[in-house]
């Protein structure tokens, strides 16, 4: 048995050596983008892992799912890159021809407009006019580059990212093959009274990372689909549609704001096809979006991903704009799992240390598990009655004894 100044040491240790190197992975992020890559799809790929490790062994399991990704990706690769490249650079070669239809048919617009107004208004009104689409238009022009220069400066900034690419696929396996050892020898340097506590942190965490990151996968896939097919409905070019539902696809990570984020692209498509300003397809556009919309929030969300961070809609567009703050884009898409994952880690340490909750107890006040803790209630349930059903001898009038609710055991007071 440790004394009680061994375990404020050994505490102390553990705190001083995952801060190191927390503050190490902080001050060296951008070389480590490759490997964020590969927890996102260690969190994609591990259930699957685990699924397969039933019928075969762990390393051929790996080893099948990996041949997976690889004819997804040469699919990808052969197939979607080179129309979403070709279409990338049609666009940004246009771009200026854009601006400058913009700034005509703007032009046009306020002339008519002057025309309703009376003359001792009109020089002043049509000064701020101009003054203000020429400032829109460069503010834009502005915005596309410096998020372009951006997103390659961080993709490619640092030699570390491209070493880093290499030795993902390596590490990730590891990562599939190793997860049990890895938590054996974590939970062999934390003291016995504290491993139930890590054990629950680590599955809140985790889990909520896990189910948010698949489900998000999973729906911005599906309403890329989903938007090509709508686009090209609507008499939309086979390679641009793709690069506009592949656009749609990727803004779909954001939460809420992505769905109108990705749907701008194809707007702004739509008024320069044909005539500047073809407000029909600009309509059918925006009604093929709605719908899209209406698919995502009505089946594919509830369906899919489901509300796994129980974050308010306010909560979320607040933070993913302050996460947009501090880490750009990056910080954007990974601010409401983080929330979320805070707010859960804050009412479990609240529970056990301020309330002295059990470790059960504390859990069962985690918004992200009160819909799983919930539904193990209920198997828990089911099971006990099935169980007094097919051992209870028969009663006086003939029916089985039943058991009641107060018999049945809750979470809190069970081991999960």
């Amino acid at each position: 048995m440790l004394s009680t100044a061994q375990k404020r040491w050994r505490i102390t240790l553990l705190v001083v050596a995952f801060g190191g190197l927390g503050l190490i992975f902080w001050q060296a992020w951008h070389g480590l983008s490759p490997f964020l890559v590969g927890m996102v799809l260690a969190f994609v790929l591990m259930p699957l892992v685990d699924s397969l490790n039933r019928l075969l062994p762990r390393v051929l399991a790996i080893l099948l799912v990996y041949a997976l990704v690889i004819v997804a990706f040469l699919a990808f690769a052969f197939y979607l890159a080179p129309i979403i490249v070709e279409q990338a650079k049609i666009i940004i070669n246009d771009a200026p021809g854009y601006i400058e239809a913009t700034q005509k048919w703007l032009n046009q617009t306020f002339i008519e407009a002057q025309q309703q107004i009376p003359k001792d208004f009109q020089q002043p009104i049509t000064e701020a006019l101009n003054s203000f689409s020429t400032t829109a238009i460069g503010f834009i022009r502005d915005l596309v580059g410096n998020l372009v220069s951006g997103v390659l400066g961080i993709a490619f900034g640092t030699i570390s990212f491209l070493v880093g690419v290499f030795i993902i696929p390596f590490w990730l396996f590891y990562v599939l093959k190793d997860k049990a050892q890895g938590m054996r020898t974590l939970y062999g340097v934390i003291p016995s009274n504290l491993r139930e506590d890590v054990h629950r942190l680590i599955s809140i965490v985790s889990d909520t990372f896990n189910d948010y990151v698949r489900g998000q996968l999973i729906v911005a896939g599906s309403v890329g689909m989903l938007a090509t097919i709508g686009l090209m409905i609507v008499n939309f070019p086979a390679p641009t549609a793709i690069f506009l539902g592949f656009i749609a696809g990727l803004f779909e990570v954001l939460p809420i704001v992505g769905p109108i984020l990705g749907a701008i692209p194809a707007v702004i498509v739509a008024m320069f096809t044909g005539q500047v300003g073809n407000l029909e397809l600009v309509l059918k556009v925006i009604i093929v979006f709605v719908i899209v919309q209406q698919i995502e929030g009505n089946l594919l969300i509830p369906k899919i991903a489901g509300d796994s961070t129980k974050l308010h809609p306010a909560v979320v567009m607040l933070v993913i704009i302050l996460g947009g703050e501090l880490g750009g884009l990056a910080g954007a898409i990974v601010a409401v799992p983080v929330t979320a994952v805070a707010r859960d880690v804050y009412i479990y340490l609240y529970q056990r240390l301020a309330l002295n909750a059990s470790p059960q107890e504390a859990e069962s006040h985690v918004p992200s598990r009160r819909d799983e803790i919930e539904a193990e209630r209920r198997r828990q349930a089911q099971r006990s009655l099935k169980r007094v059903a097919s051992t209870s001898p028969p009663g006086a009038d003939g029916g089985t004894n039943l058991v009641t609710s107060s018999q049945i055991s809750s979470p809190e007071e069970s081991q999960p």
